[in-house]
């Protein structure tokens, strides 16, 4: 069985691009379960100052999976299809995240 390599980072970026957007997705989140009007909206817009900084994060935090995974020969062995099909995953998953307050 292979080591589990670039979990920490992979969910790194899936939790830090949901930061970055939840400006935008939380609201729709809470429209979309029924919940309208409510306070916490406040919460996610209060949270659109920080949204560079969460970008930046998802952004290295890809980047760095991304290098470990494909860039360092010695890891090569090491991650298995699933894994890099999972990350390609993850990074689209991600990258969609990070673009939907620019289409909502």
């Amino acid at each position: 069985m292979k080591p589990v390599q670039n979990t920490g980072t992979l969910i790194g970026s899936v939790l830090a691009a949901f930061a970055a957007s939840i400006c935008c997705l939380g609201p729709l989140l809470l429209l979309a379960v029924g919940v309208g009007g409510s306070s916490s909206v406040g919460f996610f817009t209060a949270m659109e100052p920080y949204r560079p900084a969460f970008i930046a994060i998802t952004l290295g935090l890809l980047a760095f999976a991304y290098y470990r995974m494909f860039w360092r020969k010695a890891n090569c062995e090491i991650c298995s299809k699933g894994q890099k099909r999972a990350f390609w995953v993850i990074a689209v998953l991600a990258l969609v995240m990070l673009a939907v307050p620019w289409f909502v």
